[in-house]
């Protein structure tokens, strides 16, 4: 992958959803008070996780790969992108069987 396509990856809500897996693993692997944090705090961090993520590329695209700098064209994508992935990971860790 070329460095724009690993930005355009990690503002789409599959790329989010990777990275905030590998980063949030090693986050458990080498916080152990995470695990003892409240189910409501740990949707905090995976929140947190899934905004900056995307926001992130965003900027790194912008100021190495020539994205736009308009709120409409990347800021904004990348945002909903990130809700989304948050949204998304949330309702499957959440769902009862």
């Amino acid at each position: 992958m070329t460095w724009n396509e690993v930005l355009t990856f990690l503002s789409r809500p599959n790329g989010i959803a990777v990275a905030v897996g590998i980063i949030l693993s090693l986050v458990v692997e080498y916080w152990p008070a995470f695990e003892a944090l409240a189910a409501k705090w740990k949707r905090v961090v995976f929140f947190a996780a899934s905004l900056i993520i995307p926001l992130l590329a965003a900027v790194l695209g912008a100021l190495t790969a020539g994205w736009s700098w308009s709120w409409e064209a990347t800021f904004w994508p990348a945002l909903v992108a990130g809700v989304l992935a948050f949204g998304s990971g949330t309702a499957l860790h959440t769902r009862k069987l």
